[in-house]
This record gives structure tokens, C-alpha cells and sequence, in this order.
């Protein structure tokens, strides 16, 4: 089986957010979609590792803010390689509320759309959440965020969590040959690629992108 097939597939990516008392998850997904019209319902797939995955099961609802090409990779890192229960995601950007009480921030999003979850589905690694939109709102004219563009133009790659992550199996855009004389390696968790001229990493480097140690990454050249 060739599974980078998958990789036709063709998705957005989101940033889906929520807050539950005083505790807050976001964090990054590529499993926004649109599944009815009346009523007027989304679905996201959520990672059981993740943070969010809890608040949004104890919430009830959630924020689903679409990325867009605005984005760089510092902004994916905040959202998508670092865990709500460890760090304040929010913490030195705008912030704001939907009606439902969810956080989200509209730097990088042209919009974002307010859910009341009706249905969860246990797929395994993931939790489906079924949302009735309860409030939606377009925040500016920018070209969404596909995932296609993350991996051609933004250099990413898939996470583990991912709901498209397939192991052993590569991206194009992750095949593309390195410049010669360097040393690269790769963060196996965000894919952070470093440049170097030393034939190791040193033991105390950490990723700028997530915070994985020397032993999360692996040389590619």
C-alpha cells in the first residue's frame, strides 16, 4: 500500500479553541468541515493527547478560527507544537470571545464560527465533535491557509497528532533535497528543520519551534 496517496487529500487548517471555568485549549487541526446545511452544522477531529480534546468535552462548545496564508511558522508553533497545559497560547496577542465563551485570535484567521457541540464519535486517537453553529463571523478577505500550501510553502510537516499524520510516509514537499554543505535535522515533532555547519547537535539545543530537546531530532543529511 502506497499511503502517501493520502496526502491527495486535500484540507484546511484551524485553529479550534475552547474554554471550560478557567481552563483554556487551542490548538491547530486540519479536520474543519462542513457537514450539513439546516441545520447549520461543522466537525473537528481532536487528538486524545491533546489538551483541547478535555476542555472542549467539558465545555460543550467550541471556537473554530480558519487560518490563513497570513500565517507563519512562529504562529503554527504557538498553536499547534505546544500544549495548552503548559503554556498560555493567547499570552501577548489579541484575544477574544466568541458568544459562547470561547477564546480565539483573529490575527491570521479570515473567520470564525461558534459551536455547540451536539455529537461526539470516538475514532480511536481522536474525538469527533459535532457542532451546531451558533454564531459565525467573517474576519477579513485573506486566502485560507490549506494544508497544501503548509507543506509547500511553509516548509511543515505532519505532527504525530495529526489526524493525516502516516508513518513512514513523506510529504513531496518533505522530499525536496537539502542545500549541500550543511548538516541538517529535523524535529521528529514539528518538523522543524536546522542548518548547520557541525556534524552534531549540541547536548543542551532545544527546537525554537516547540521545544523538543536534541534527543526529538533526527539528521537528514
Amino acid at each position: 500500500m502506497d499511503a502517501s496517496a493520502l496526502f491527495k487529500f486535500t484540507s484546511g487548517l484551524y485553529v479550534v479553541s475552547a474554554q471550560a471555568g478557567e481552563d483554556v485549549g487551542a490548538c491547530v487541526i486540519n479536520t474543519g468541515l462542513q457537514l450539513t446545511a439546516e441545520p447549520l452544522q461543522v466537525m473537528v477531529a481532536v487528538n486524545k493527547q491533546n489538551h483541547t480534546q478535555g476542555v472542549i468535552e467539558r465545555a460543550g462548545h467550541f471556537a473554530l478560527s480558519v487560518l490563513t496564508q497570513e500565517c507563519d511558522m512562529d504562529y503554527i508553533a504557538r498553536f499547534g507544537f505546544r500544549s495548552s497545559a503548559d503554556v498560555d497560547k493567547f499570552e501577548g496577542i489579541e484575544r477574544r470571545e466568541t458568544a459562547l465563551g470561547d477564546p480565539f485570535a483573529p490575527a491570521c484567521s479570515c473567520a470564525i464560527v461558534a459551536c455547540r457541540v451536539v455529537q461526539t464519535l470516538d475514532v480511536g486517537t481522536h474525538m469527533v465533535f459535532v457542532g451546531e453553529v451558533a454564531d459565525a463571523e467573517v474576519l477579513g478577505d485573506a486566502a485560507p491557509l490549506t494544508y497544501a500550501y503548509y507543506h509547500s510553502v511553509l516548509k511543515g510537516t505532519t505532527p504525530p497528532k495529526a489526524s493525516s499524520f502516516v508513518p513512514d510516509a513523506k510529504a513531496p514537499a518533505e522530499e525536496a533535497p537539502a542545500p549541500a554543505g550543511k548538516h541538517h535535522f529535523r524535529c521528529v515533532l514539528c518538523g522543524y528543520v536546522h542548518e548547520t555547519d557541525d556534524e552534531e547537535l549540541p547536548d543542551d539545543f532545544t527546537c525554537p519551534m516547540c521545544g523538543a530537546g536534541k534527543d526529538m531530532f533526527e539528521k537528514i543529511d
